[in-house]
């Protein structure tokens, strides 16, 4: 069995109360071969000082942990958009947002059991929300794939993971908003979508079993402070034009 190479993203604002689990639940993986790329965005709480409390305490591990601390706030996208591109090359790309955490220590190893298969580029998956226990699974009809999947109900969600070289082939034009820069929300439609699209069926798996904790109890999570930025996003990506499916991905040296 090929043991691929996972880097855990983690961008993060103001994560103090759950940055111990979500960041246990990236380096206690049962694998080991991986990193974690911890993008503190400019938080005005105490996550760096945690971060840095944990960094100072931190055991030997499967994983590689790399830290960064930007000194201006620039979201989500930017942040994911830059952990991607210093990642190396071949690894697949696993999105752990900084106030969720993984279900298991098992996580990596199946999806490394997954991306065996060298035609799968992309995965969504289900998760558990962390309040009331509601579940939500990936729903994909026999017929989902026919014409613009960007006018249908709205599948894609945690855990998502997918390969590096599929991510460079989005264009970077499209993860810029009217005001010339990255998008400020709504990151999963504006890479998924693209990717999504790219990948195709052949491409593609869903994962029933779940992967992902939902955190429902952060009071500044985007659909509660940014649902009218939100909305409008989503709105401008549907409008965009959706992506012709690849027949191979491009291996860049």
């Amino acid at each position: 069995m090929k043991n691929n190479h996972f880097t855990i993203l983690i961008p993060a604002y103001n994560c103090e109360k759950w940055i111990k689990r979500n960041l246990k639940s990236a380096m206690k993986q049962d694998y080991d071969n991986y990193e974690v790329i911890y993008i503190d965005d400019a938080s005005t709480d105490g996550t760096a000082e945690v971060l840095k409390e944990i960094c100072d305490s931190i055991e030997p591990s499967n994983c590689i942990l790399k830290t960064i601390h930007n000194k201006v706030n620039r979201r989500a996208l930017a942040n994911l958009y830059d952990g991607i591109n210093m990642s190396q090359h071949g690894t697949i790309i696993v999105a752990l947002d900084g106030d969720d955490w993984l279900a298991n220590r098992q996580v990596l190893s199946t999806l490394n059991e997954i991306y065996q298969n060298d035609k799968i580029w992309i995965t969504a998956g289900s998760y558990i929300e962390n309040t009331g226990g509601r579940v939500v699974r990936p729903v994909i009809s026999a017929d989902y794939w026919d014409g613009n999947i960007r006018q249908k109900e709205w599948t894609f969600s945690h855990l998502r993971t997918f390969r590096k070289e599929l991510f460079q082939e989005i264009r970077r034009a499209d993860m810029i908003d009217v005001d010339g820069d990255f998008y400020k929300f709504t990151w999963d439609r504006v890479i998924m979508y693209p990717m999504i699209e790219m990948a195709g069926p052949n491409h593609f798996t869903d994962i029933q079993k779940i992967q992902y904790v939902y955190n429902r109890t952060n009071p500044i999570s985007v659909d509660r402070v940014h649902r009218r930025d939100q909305l409008r996003i989503e709105a401008d990506l549907k409008r965009k034009t959706p992506y012709p499916r690849l027949r191979e991905l491009r291996k860049v040296e």
